[in-house]
């Protein structure tokens, strides 16, 4: 009787034992979590603490173009390996240092967690460990500023929109505003969106100006599509003081790359605005498409007005439903 009990219990085991195991390869795992823009770094308190630590910092949590200088790209949480939980290993991003015998540097797509990106950066010495994420550095940031505008833009449609049919009436595109948006000007090819904040605003204007104005021989392309937007700001975002208006911040000149959404190629550019005749003043993100069938660059101009509060999750909303734009979901 006895050893029938016994080989019950050990079917059981065996069948539970499998059971997990199934588990473990249909490859279920848990949803990821973490506060936009935030990167967990696995790596040991002696290098955080040192010449390696500084380096990822550097990288990491470089101040965000036209950001104030206490605003990294990314905040970063450190963990030692031997304090790197199960609740840590859901974190949406994650770096994960080691000095090691291999040198190796690779990313796992949803290693713990989904969705989720893992870096593994790994060398046998500092100087060698050093070398390597800084070779790689630019990657990291790419994926995770990707990542991170997915999960903002996956929240973003989750929320009540705004009722934006004018936008297609005016430009011949859609655009995702969440409703916590009013439009608060409007006027021929220009529109203004704004969001209430406690102490200030969030902003989106979108307007259209014809190629020649940003494409001629008096001056290149850069310089026009800020003497644009300058002109643009000074006839309809005008500040409470008499003769105050929007302008971009003369002493600090924007960042410019290219960028390419659906087939409309274009600019983004990152810096700093200030009102001319008054003392406010924040971040601004332009996004310029170059489209030749209409004969124009559609412009959508973020900036955000939120005094002595941090801006960059702001910001990175309002860059977020730009790139919500949809030339081609239009009936028109």
């Amino acid at each position: 009787m006895q050893l029938k009990y016994l080989y019950l219990i050990f079917i059981v085991v065996c069948i539970t034992s499998c059971s997990k195991k199934n588990e473990i390869t249909t490859g279920k795992l848990n949803p990821s979590f973490g506060s936009r823009n935030h990167i967990t770094v696995v790596i040991e308190d002696d290098l955080w603490n040192g010449e390696v630590g500084d380096s990822i910092r550097k990288r990491l949590a470089q101040t965000g173009f036209g950001l104030d200088k206490d605003e990294p790209i990314f905040d970063l949480d450190q963990y030692s390996p031997e304090i790197f939980s199960t609740k840590a290993k859901t974190s949406r991003n994650i770096v994960v240092f080691s000095n090691s015998d291999d040198y190796l540097f690779t990313l796992e797509k949803s290693f713990y967690a989904t969705p989720q990106n893992l870096f593994f950066v790994r060398a046998n010495s500092n100087k060698e460990l050093i070398q390597n994420f800084n070779t790689h550095a630019d990657s990291i940031i790419s994926v995770f500023r990707k990542s991170e505008l997915n999960e903002e833009q996956h929240a973003l449609v989750r929320k009540e929109l705004l009722d934006t049919d004018i936008v297609k009436e005016f430009f011949a595109c859609t655009i995702k505003i969440p409703k916590t948006f009013q439009l608060v000007l409007e006027h021929d090819n220009f529109l203004w969106f704004q969001k209430d904040l406690p102490t200030g605003n969030s902003n989106l204007v979108i307007y259209e100006v014809p190629i020649s104005s940003i494409e001629n021989s008096k001056d290149d392309i850069e310089d026009n599509l800020i003497k644009v937007q300058d002109s643009i700001s000074k006839l309809f975002i005008q500040g409470s003081n008499e003769n105050s208006y929007l302008i971009t911040e003369t002493g600090f000149f924007p960042s410019f790359k290219p960028i390419q959404i659906q087939e409309f190629s274009g600019y983004e550019i990152s810096g700093t605005w200030e009102m001319e005749n008054d003392f406010m003043s924040g971040p601004f993100l332009n996004i310029a498409l170059k489209d030749s069938y209409y004969d124009r660059y559609l412009i959508f101009q973020a900036f955000v007005n939120y005094p002595y509060k941090s801006k960059r999750d702001l910001l990175f909303e309002m860059e977020g439903i730009i790139k919500t734009v949809n030339f081609y979901d239009n009936e028109n």
